[in-house]
């Protein structure tokens, strides 16, 4: 092919056939030029090709660590069960004496009273991805921003399930070890067929001292800071437990193809005012039937819609404007429906309200949960036995 072309560059030379001869030579430019560009089009191609791979090898990896943090966690929330029933336990022989301190239960309840665990999660590949620079990698400007929200949270907790877990072991050394013999409880009841050496018999007789008395007051207002601290963490393993399924979830969706990304607008002061004070002259200027459904931003907190910030912000008044106004009752634009919003922050009036106007009491979020299973995990009972009556009068 060279050959070729330096044989027609030659004859047009020799032939003294100059203007023909730049417009080969212009020519011979632009097939180079279009050569390069071909080139640098398949490196691209290729590099894409490579980052997309990366990508996806990363995301997968992630699930994986998310599939471990979910395990932690649903164990952390069923050991915590069983400690929230435990501190109650070891509470109710200073009001009934009946109780058997010596009973096999409540023995083991005081060795439940004294695990002390927290969320440690694993961010191992998400901390290799975010410090080689790959985290630029993935494409959806939502799952980027999930990802960073959602490994943010996750150390934000496990470093108050450390610092809280501290305070819990001071409180439990004054109360337990102050007032109990942890020898012979221990080598009694956990090594009491072999390698027990108890100093002297199980002695569990501080339980059958008067309510009154200085020492058990204070047990007593130990052990329920204890049971408010532990309260704490178990309300953060909840909140993380969402954000962990959301995010898988989120990830899931993007590896198959689905679309996750939307459009956004930020919020001014003036815009998240109106909606606070729900004054309707001020939400005529703010919002009309192109805008009402779109989701926001306020700085740099998650996506919302005009209702469900409404409802966060417990203004009735700006919630009954929107939904009026033909707002979307079924719009999440991050996890949660507006009605799941209601359910969250325990504004009956809301959830009532939302039903009536026809919102979908059984629509699932993508962290896989109902209206029905916020009010429990938020501890709403007053919801949740409305939500009970509604699903049964509307069946």
């Amino acid at each position: 092919m060279l050959k070729f072309f330096r044989h027609i560059r030659k004859k047009l030379l020799s032939g003294s056939k100059l203007s023909s001869y730049f417009l080969y030579a212009i020519g011979e430019i632009i097939l180079v030029v279009i050569g390069i560009l071909i080139a640098l089009q398949v490196n691209t191609w290729n590099e894409n090709k490579k980052k997309n791979k990366t990508e996806q090898a990363y995301l997968n990896g992630i699930v994986a660590n998310i599939d471990e943090d979910i395990i932690e966690l649903n164990s952390l929330l069923k050991t915590d069960t069983a400690r929230f029933d435990a501190y109650t336990s070891i509470l109710q022989p200073f009001n009934d004496n009946s109780i058997n301190i010596y009973s096999i239960d409540f023995i083991k309840d005081i060795g439940i009273a004294q695990l002390t665990q927290g969320f440690d999660g694993n961010s191992i590949v998400f901390d290799d991805m975010k410090s080689s620079g790959k985290i630029n990698f993935v494409r959806s400007d939502v799952l980027r921003f999930a990802l960073l929200e959602y490994y943010n949270e996750s150390n934000k907790i496990s470093t108050s399930h450390k610092n809280n877990n501290a305070t819990i072991n001071q409180l439990k050394d004054l109360a337990f070890i102050t007032n109990l013999d942890i020898n012979s409880l221990v080598e009694s009841f956990i090594f009491k067929d072999s390698w027990s050496a108890p100093l002297d018999n199980l002695d569990l007789s501080f339980f059958q001292k008067d309510k009154d008395e200085d020492a058990v007051k204070h047990f007593a207002n130990r052990v329920s800071m204890m049971k408010g601290i532990l309260q704490v963490k178990h309300n953060q393993s909840l909140y993380l437990q969402e954000r962990s399924i959301r995010l898988r979830n989120l990830i899931q969706d993007y590896l198959d193809g689905k679309q996750i990304d939307f459009n956004t607008q930020l919020l001014t002061e003036e815009g998240f005012s109106a909606i606070i004070n729900g004054n309707e002259n001020d939400l005529d200027l703010l919002i009309n039937t192109e805008n009402i459904d779109i989701c926001i931003e306020i700085e740099n907190a998650r996506p919302i819609s005009y209702l469900s910030l409404s409802i966060e912000n417990n203004s009735m008044s700006t919630v009954k404007y929107l939904v009026e106004a033909g707002a979307d009752l079924e719009l999440a634009c991050f996890d949660k429906t507006p009605l799941m919003y209601a359910v969250k922050y325990g504004h009956l009036d809301m959830v009532e309200y939302l039903l009536n106007a026809g919102a979908d009491i059984d629509k699932v979020s993508i962290e896989n949960k109902t209206a029905m299973d916020y009010a429990i995990n938020y501890d709403h009972p007053e919801i949740a036995d409305y939500l009970k009556s509604y699903s049964s009068n509307n069946k």
